[in-house]
């Protein structure tokens, strides 16, 4: 295999890697361990692929994902790479977390650090000992109204001309959707509320989705009531495990977030299940252009139900009867 049938960016950092023999070793047993790489990029490394190849291959990665972040190219300085090396091998971060929102977070970090419009204590990068401590503190609320002021008017507008998605929950606490392309990822992430870090919202998300989705349908929800914070944005993904809020706590702690999303949403799941079991016949046609023949709905909902068992089974509670409070025999007060 040649290298340049995958590679399209010269590695940043890769020759400096490559001249520490332990460093190397470290970085090709992560890599080894993330399940998170392309599958194509990976298939063609072959079945014995030597160190030094995953380290250039994981190096051209890197500047791929640096190279296209909302807020422009990352990678030419290399400003980032041993911050982000030492993360991936000691496990802190994998490559969809480098590759999705993470990317973001740093072009954030630099396009507000250029203009003067860090704090003073975030201004020091070295002060972020990991991307997931970084990603929360450019959460700030200051810095995301900055952000929407750096960032290209009109591109919400670009992607909700484009987006597809079905609808699923619209009632006066819920907005529940299914997105059919990126576009519609993008606008829920982004258009109002929390911004979540979810891979397949980030600037790499199309091709996030296009990996994603073929094995089942993505499902995004908004809780109307609490906008503003990472529990009002939640998504999920049966064949891949993952019931997140906009944080990603916990993300592969399946149970602690069934658990959390029962107790927050009781009897949400089901009625997410009631619409795609309704609009069934229009979920598998609109899907068609995802995966061959649309999605097979009853597999799919067996899964959900399978995947979030504590989120299924819990039950929206009974409004109160008229005068249920009243003591036995009173009056009512009116």
């Amino acid at each position: 295999m040649r290298l340049d049938d995958v590679l399209i960016y010269e590695a940043n950092i890769a020759d400096k890697v490559l001249k520490d023999p332990k460093q190397t070793k470290m970085l090709a047993l992560a890599f080894r361990h993330d399940s998170t790489l392309p599958p194509n990029v990976v298939a063609k490394l072959g079945p014995r692929p030597t160190d030094d190849q995953m380290v250039k291959i994981w190096s051209d990665l890197l500047d791929r994902s640096l190279n296209a972040t909302d807020f422009g190219d990352l990678s030419r300085e290399g400003k980032f790479d041993d911050w982000l090396l030492k993360q991936y091998i000691n496990g802190v971060v994998d490559y969809e977390d480098i590759n999705g929102e993470g990317g973001d977070a740093l072009g954030l970090w630099q396009a507000l650090s250029t203009r003067g419009k860090l704090r003073p204590g975030d201004q020091d990068f070295n002060r972020f000992r990991s991307l997931p401590q970084l990603q929360k503190a450019m959460t700030k609320r200051v810095y995301r109204d900055e952000m929407d002021r750096i960032k290209a008017a009109g591109e919400i507008e670009k992607h909700k001309r484009v987006r597809k998605e079905i609808v699923l929950v619209d009632d006066d606490r819920y907005y529940a959707i299914m997105p059919l392309n990126y576009g519609a990822c993008h606008v829920f992430a982004h258009a109002a509320g929390y911004k979540p870090n979810f891979c397949t919202s980030s600037s790499s998300g199309a091709d996030w989705f296009k990996r994603y989705s073929p094995a089942g349908p993505i499902i995004s929800i908004t809780d109307k009531s609490n906008m503003e914070d990472p529990e009002g944005k939640w998504q999920f993904h049966a064949p891949t495990h993952q019931l997140v809020n906009a944080d990603q706590e916990r993300r592969h702690d399946l149970h602690w977030n069934d658990e959390r999303f029962a107790r927050f949403f009781p009897g949400l799941m089901k009625k997410i299940v009631s619409a795609m079991e309704a609009k069934s016949e229009e979920i598998t046609q609109a899907s068609e252009d995802i995966t061959p023949g649309g999605y097979d709905m009853a597999k799919q909902i067996a899964l959900i139900k399978q995947e979030f068992p504590l989120s299924f089974a819990s039950t929206e509670p009974k409004p109160k009867e008229p005068g249920a409070d009243a003591e036995p025999g009173g009056e009512e007060l009116y």
